[in-house]
């Protein structure tokens, strides 16, 4: 017979209610700590404070390195069923649902490698109170909107100073810091970066743009993508230019590490930043990712167009569709000089620091460069796998040598 337990003494809390008085304990120190922040001097972003790390400060970190648009309790939700699930249905599903599910996974494991181990287990036991699990979640989201609005706020300011190749060179007309009205296709050096690379810089394609003719969907290549000097030409096999030169335009790198060292250093020499920590110290970024490459590229997109308060989709134009069109491009390793690059570029090394919207029906073309790359990807593996089964063929077909 079991022991009968001894009066007064109570039964082991379930995991539940040790996660429950954890996440609990946590929300209620961190509202507490809110009101004890340093406030931030003039001109120094929030996370300029000097302050403990918390969900807030994580949410900072997941903005760059993790997920922008993907809702936070949506990843929760599915980095459960993904941990807790008996069996998971993946060689069912389509290519596309698989490349969702395998993001929301991805994006899962960075939140909570982010967080730590003790995270993860507290998310999982919460399993069935989700409403606590929101209540974390709002935290979080609370440093990833407000970061998103610091670094688009320093970028309108800043990036009129990085818009030419040549700096030296002023601004015709001037832009005004403050306002974006006269910029995206009102002013001839925003509309050149804007413009979709497959088409020259005139004012012929940018009428095609504004009535139609043209759809710039969030698949589509801009010419900021490449250096000032790069010509789109197409060959008479049908195959083209895109990928030459990809990634290797001024300005993207230059807002790379705006975000990353601060404005200060966006201009200087590969590697070099401001005597403070710039957000990639904060935010614990020692190499560029995929993910950190998509970030750069909406918010260089948002801080050169003529919209003044963020919105994830502008006419035609998906910020989350542009995101994980760059996402893509890193697919498999592919591209990975390209990564090299930004890390010599944003940290002095190659190898970082150690330690959609129906198109108008009008229009004459639909910009979607992503999928003309992923053609040309399909080829080349077509014509590895064709050039291995021949040699298999021929190996097979040689009699083999005897003594």
């Amino acid at each position: 017979m079991a022991p009968t337990p001894e009066a007064g003494t109570s039964a082991t809390p379930s995991a539940e209610a040790l996660a429950t008085e954890a996440v609990l304990a946590r929300l209620s120190a961190e509202d507490v700590n809110a009101g004890r922040k340093r406030k931030a001097k003039d001109g120094e972003a929030e996370e300029d404070s000097d302050v403990a790390q918390s969900l807030r400060d994580y949410g900072r970190a997941f903005l760059r390195l993790g997920d922008p648009f993907t809702d936070l309790d949506d990843i929760i939700q599915h980095g459960i069923f993904i941990e807790t699930a008996e069996e998971i249905d993946y060689p069912t599903m389509g290519t596309a649902q698989r490349r969702k599910f395998d993001r929301k996974t991805e994006s899962w494991e960075i939140l909570w490698r982010m967080i730590g181990q003790k995270f993860r287990e507290e998310m999982i036991a919460l399993e069935k109170k989700r409403k606590l699990r929101r209540r974390a979640c709002s935290k979080i989201n609370g440093g990833l909107n407000g970061s998103r609005g610091e670094d688009a706020n320093t970028l309108k300011k800043n990036i009129i100073l990085y818009l030419n190749a040549d700096t030296s060179v002023a601004l015709d007309p001037p832009l005004h810091p403050s306002a974006k009205v006269t910029r995206g296709f009102n002013h001839p050096v925003t509309a050149r970066l804007l413009c979709p690379a497959k088409h020259p810089p005139n004012e012929e394609t940018y009428a095609k743009i504004a009535n139609g003719n043209i759809t710039i969907t969030g698949r589509t290549f801009p010419r900021l993508f490449y250096p000032d000097d790069w010509v789109y030409t197409k060959n008479a096999d049908g195959t083209d230019n895109l990928m030459d030169g990809l990634f290797e335009g001024h300005l993207i790198p230059r807002v790379g590490k705006c975000i990353l060292q601060g404005p200060s250093s966006a201009l200087k020499p590969p590697g070099a930043h401001r005597g403070e920590r710039g957000n990639a110290a904060k935010i614990g970024a020692h190499v560029i990712t995929p993910r950190l490459m998509g970030y750069f590229a909406i918010q260089t997109v948002f801080a050169i167009s003529g919209i003044e308060t963020w919105r994830q989709v502008d006419g035609n134009f998906d910020y989350e569709e542009f995101y994980w069109t760059v996402v893509r491009l890193f697919e498999d390793g592919d591209n990975a000089h390209i990564l090299e690059n930004f890390n010599h570029q944003i940290f002095g090394s190659a190898t970082g620091k150690a330690a959609t919207p129906t198109p108008t029906q009008n229009s004459e073309e639909e910009e979607d460069d992503l999928a003309a790359y992923e053609a040309l990807r399909a080829a080349k593996r077509a014509r590895l796998a064709e050039a291995a089964a021949a040699t298999n063929a021929s190996q097979a077909a040689t009699p083999s040598s005897s003594d």
